[in-house]
């Protein structure tokens, strides 16, 4: 019964310049009969050819059609590489099956993986992010994850999740932006202000008790009142080393979380830092020995960093080493993290040692270190963990003050974090102390 209903339909949908053709050619195959009826059969022929070929003709271009449109959707999600690699942030994409479907350079740097088609758990450990992607991908739900990681330096990303659909194919759209410097500048500005008003609090004290005194029982009293401008002049010294060792240190972690890309020579960076503090060891009457290896040490390092790193460290051993004592300034190159161990703290059997400060990187990189050694009364093993927290002097514990800002450690341990290195120290009270930097050996041109 609904045959005749489904023929209709049809009939009603051909155009009329086919219903138009149609009639001609009957028309033309009615007077091809009364004329010649052999013509008119081969006029049958091949009007039923023409139609086969056209069948087929159509057939075939309705299977490329389907064909094309198959590929483009498998190949689809591949394609969109190019645009991520256009995007100036970190970005992924990823499947219904939570695997990497592309991606961009700065992706591949920044996480560590190469080829397409791994899991996102699997080069990712971020639960927040994974969850906020599957969402994506099965909700259509986008998010914003805001998360910290750790790994020697203190890192802060927002990842922007969004879905995507591309032809019947849905994915998740992962973005990541790097906050890191906006959150250092702000911890930089609280901790600086933080800082400076504590530290600041006891030579401005000394100061104004000084400038009272002076105005008041020593204002007749020459001797005492030159007695007394001496002393303002060692705290208005104290005040300003506070300040630029202050302002060192903020403009140190504003950048601690990029490692410097420059190449320099730690030898000669010994040298020009042991001429810079000829005089200081003069004065103190101090040797200080210098002993390199043969050639350059080409190291991967800011050379200005590199110079405070030497030149703190050797100014603490000539303040603690006595009249007549001598410091030793080494640099080595050395092979793997566990030979410049051996090599730069692991010299006094009996002292105390600790890593201050140790690299998160492959431990078979190769290294180069600098160690200062003094001649003092050595560090006891209690303090030895609290070496390079800011303003932490050994002595001020001892009772046995001898100036100084209590930063210059912590400015160390901070450049050899920046330059992704390590820092130790091993002492032995009544022999002295050694301080040891390691950053990474650049490779020889």
């Amino acid at each position: 019964m609904n045959r005749p209903a489904i023929l209709r339909w049809r009939l009603d949908k051909v155009p009329v310049a086919v219903w138009t053709a149609l009639l001609a050619a009957i028309l033309a195959v009615v007077v091809a009969f009364s004329v010649a009826p052999s013509a008119a059969i081969w006029m049958l022929i091949a009007i039923c050819a023409c139609f086969l070929a056209w069948r087929a003709l159509r057939e075939t271009g309705r299977t490329v059609i389907a064909s094309r449109h198959d590929e483009i959707e498998f190949v689809g999600l591949a394609e969109l590489g190019p645009l991520l690699e256009a995007l100036p942030d970190a970005a992924l994409l990823v499947d219904e099956n939570g695997r990497i479907a592309g991606s961009n350079v700065a992706a591949r740097r920044q996480m560590r993986f190469e080829m397409r088609g791994q899991y996102l758990s699997a080069i990712l450990r971020q639960p927040d992010v994974l969850e906020a992607a599957n969402a994506a991908i099965r909700a259509g739900e986008a998010r914003i994850v805001e998360y910290e990681t750790s790994n020697q330096v203190e890192r802060h990303t927002r990842c922007s999740v969004s879905p995507m659909t591309w032809g019947s194919e849905r994915a998740a759209l992962l973005v990541f932006h790097d906050q890191t410097a906006r959150f250092s500048t702000e911890r930089m500005r609280a901790d600086f202000l933080a800082n400076a008003s504590h530290e600041l609090r006891t030579p401005l004290a000394s100061l104004t008790l000084l400038i009272e005194t002076i105005a008041g029982p020593a204002r007749d009293n020459a001797d005492e009142r030159d007695r007394f401008l001496k002393m303002m002049q060692v705290q208005a010294d104290r005040m300003r080393q506070l300040i630029e060792d202050l302002l060192s240190l903020s403009r140190i972690e504003l950048d601690e979380h990029v490692p410097p890309s420059d190449r320099a020579d730690l030898s000669q960076v010994a040298r020009e830092s042991l001429d810079a503090l000829g005089g200081v060891a003069q004065e103190k009457g101090v040797t200080v020995n210098l002993h390199l290896p043969d050639g350059s040490v080409p190291v991967v390092g800011e050379r200005f960093q590199l110079t405070q790193v030497i030149q703190n460290l050797v100014d603490n051993a000539i303040k603690y080493t006595p009249r007549g004592g001598a410091v030793v300034v080494e640099v080595g190159a050395s092979g793997d993290r566990d030979d410049v161990i051996a090599k730069a703290a692991r010299r006094w059997p009996e002292a105390g040692r600790i890593a201050l400060l140790a690299p998160a990187a492959p431990a078979n990189r190769s290294y180069a270190y600098v160690r200062v050694e003094d001649a003092g009364q050595g560090i006891e093993r209690r303090f030895l963990p609290r070496l390079g927290e800011r303003f932490f002097r050994v002595e001020r514990e001892m009772g046995d003050e001898r100036g100084g800002t209590g930063l210059g450690l912590a400015i160390v341990k901070h450049v050899v974090n920046r330059h992704r290195g390590g820092l130790l120290v091993e002492s032995q009270p009544g022999k002295g102390s050694a301080f040891a930097a390691y950053v990474e050996l650049a490779e020889q041109e």
